[in-house]
């Protein structure tokens, strides 16, 4: 009898995330109601479902908010061939998004919902600039119209 991981080999989709594994220091810029404020922190990943996907944690100081945090969980669903980012926040968010690569580094993704009852779009383009960096930006749009970006840029932190 053939065993799970022979039946049920991890697909390329997934595989390709797996440079995203590590411990990451965090950079970047968040945009929203005409301010621009810096934000620190990291994003830390690991597998999950024995490798059939990641978890992430972040924990990222925004210059005059505070503390946010993120959880994400990353996985593939083989039926619709497409890549899922299920996000839960401090800020009482939790969306199930949905990504596929354009190409060998790039990773784009988005969310459709609602927003205090209004249309709500989040798209996301995650880059791949070497095995030790990445960039993420990242638009808010309610009703059509953009709430906020971020851009982030990843540096992964060496193995102690």
């Amino acid at each position: 009898m053939p065993t799970i991981s022979e039946m049920y080999p991890i697909p390329a989709e997934v595989k390709k995330l797996h440079v995203f594994l590590g411990d990451w220091s965090v950079e970047g810029t968040i945009e929203t109601g005409g301010s621009v404020m810096k934000l620190e922190g990291k994003w830390d990943f690991s597998t999950a479902a024995g490798s059939w996907g990641l978890k992430s944690a972040n924990r990222f100081e925004v210059e005059g908010m505070g503390v946010y945090e993120l959880d994400n969980l990353f996985g593939f669903d083989k039926e619709t061939g497409k890549l899922h980012i299920y996000s839960i926040t401090n800020m009482a968010e939790t969306h199930d998004h949905t990504a596929s690569w354009s190409d060998e580094n790039t990773l784009r993704g988005g969310y459709d919902g609602l927003k205090d009852g209004k249309k709500f779009r989040e798209d996301f383009t995650i880059k791949l600039v070497s095995p030790q960096e990445f960039t993420i930006d990242y638009v808010e749009k309610v009703n059509d119209q953009i709430d906020s970006t971020m851009n982030l840029r990843l540096n992964k932190k060496a193995k102690k």
